[in-house]
């Protein structure tokens, strides 16, 4: 036959019906191929809307009713080191392992602090005492009474003294019993117990998670 005149060698049913079969599957492929990308890049941006959310707007409360964990007795400092408001004393508190803390004498009381009456000079001294471990990925957190240097260092706007971590910009109040209130830690600092031997303040035991 001439070049004009060939036709195209039939098909073979078998194989037409294998390509019948292949080509949806091959478009459903094709339909969510492009699809993944979109979807994985919601899904991150929906985990990153859900840690905005926890760590802005769902840092949880520290418990009105702490419940702690008993650790031998830690000498803190005398109570006459405690002489105003805002006085604090780092120390490290016993057991396996010991832990940096801080203990503070506030201007009001707190779940989990200690109220004396007439222990310093005064008629009532409130105190507390927290771990210096931030919540957030375990750097020493430090206590300052610089509330200026607060506000412009970790970009917030606090009226009175605070724990704060240097490493990722924490802050956490301790008159709300060691809430995060600023940074990327979620959860309270852990409160110290704290009670007198004699005149001496002591520490002998750690909230529970």
């Amino acid at each position: 036959m001439s070049g004009g005149d060939q036709h195209d060698a039939p098909v073979d049913s078998n194989e037409q019906q294998l390509q019948t079969a292949v080509d949806p599957g091959r478009r459903e492929l094709v339909k969510w191929a492009w699809r993944l990308p979109v979807i994985a890049a919601l899904g991150g941006a929906g985990y990153g809307v859900y840690e905005a959310a926890r760590v802005h707007f769902l840092k949880p409360a520290a418990s009105d009713d702490p419940q702690f964990e008993d650790r031998p007795a830690s000498r803190v400092a005398e109570l006459s080191a405690f002489s105003s408001e805002w006085s604090s004393h780092d120390f490290e508190l016993a057991g396996a392992p010991s832990l940096p803390a801080v203990a503070i004498r506030l201007p009001q009381s707190i779940p989990g602090g200690l109220t004396l009456s007439n222990p310093v000079g005064v008629d009532v001294a409130h105190f507390a005492a927290f771990t210096r471990i931030c919540t957030h990925q375990h750097c020493i957190v430090s206590f300052s009474t610089d509330v200026e240097a607060i506000n412009f260092a970790f970009n917030y706007q606090g009226r009175h003294p605070a724990l704060t971590c240097p490493c990722h910009l924490s802050v956490f109040d301790p008159l709300r019993a060691g809430r995060a209130v600023s940074g990327p830690a979620v959860h309270p600092l852990p409160r110290v117990r704290l009670k007198v031997i004699g005149t001496e303040l002591v520490a002998d035991g750690i909230e529970r998670a």
